[in-house]
């Protein structure tokens, strides 16, 4: 795997990120951006869960950046409650684009907890984004009505026994958005998903080479 780190013009802020791509592979790549978890509870973009995703990504032939929210790690600012943060997500999806070795058509966002509500109502707000992954969506904790207009791809990855994604809003918000969707219930899983990253992986491999691969130059 090819590692940069590399800074990201977020306004009058920078933020700190890590650009990764295949070895060897040929330019120009489909690109993912990463949204870690929440930094008030020691989210960053090193999370076990953000790791799995990346490697799931990377294993499918993406360039993926990991970034940390503004007031995170190396990132300038403050913690924005959601709010702000929202403009981190754009910035870093504009970095990504702009990178000579991305696609900018072939674009994707994966987020886990709070980087999943903040990820995906970012992507609400940007066509450049063709998939869309969200792991833990904190369905107990935040508003998702913005996906129930939401046609992009769309995967969903829960556990059984997660204290902010209840199965039972979960299914329903399963229920109230539209197609092409793909919804997971890990069992046995918690919000951490420690020892279930395998899971994470094989499930964003599957919805990646169903949707977006399915055109790709060979």
């Amino acid at each position: 795997m090819e590692r940069s780190d590399v800074s990201i013009p977020c306004g009058t802020l920078t933020l700190e990120g890590v650009l990764e791509a295949p070895e060897m592979a040929k330019a120009p790549l489909p690109g993912a951006v990463i949204c870690h978890p929440h930094p008030l509870y020691g989210g960053n973009m090193h999370n076990s869960v953000v790791k799995a995703v990346r490697n799931a990504l990377i294993d499918e032939g993406l360039a993926c950046l990991r970034f940390n929210f503004r007031g995170t790690g190396g990132s300038w600012g403050e913690h924005g409650n959601g709010i702000d943060e929202l403009e981190d997500v754009l910035a870093a999806v504009d970095f990504l684009e702009a990178r000579s070795e991305v696609d900018g058509r072939k674009l994707v966002l994966a987020g886990y907890s709070f980087g999943c509500w903040v990820g995906l109502k970012a992507a609400a707000r940007d066509a450049r984004l063709g998939l869309l992954i969200g792991i833990s969506p904190p369905v107990d904790e935040y508003d998702f009505d913005f996906l129930k207009q939401e046609t992009r791809p769309k995967l969903l990855i829960t556990g059984d026994r997660d204290f902010v994604c209840s199965k039972e809003k979960f299914r329903k918000l399963l229920d109230e958005i539209p197609e092409p969707k793909k919804g997971v219930i890990i069992p046995g899983a918690d919000h951490f998903h420690a020892g279930n990253e395998d899971v994470i992986v094989d499930e964003t491999k599957a919805f990646l080479a169903q949707y977006q691969f399915d055109e790709r130059d060979d």
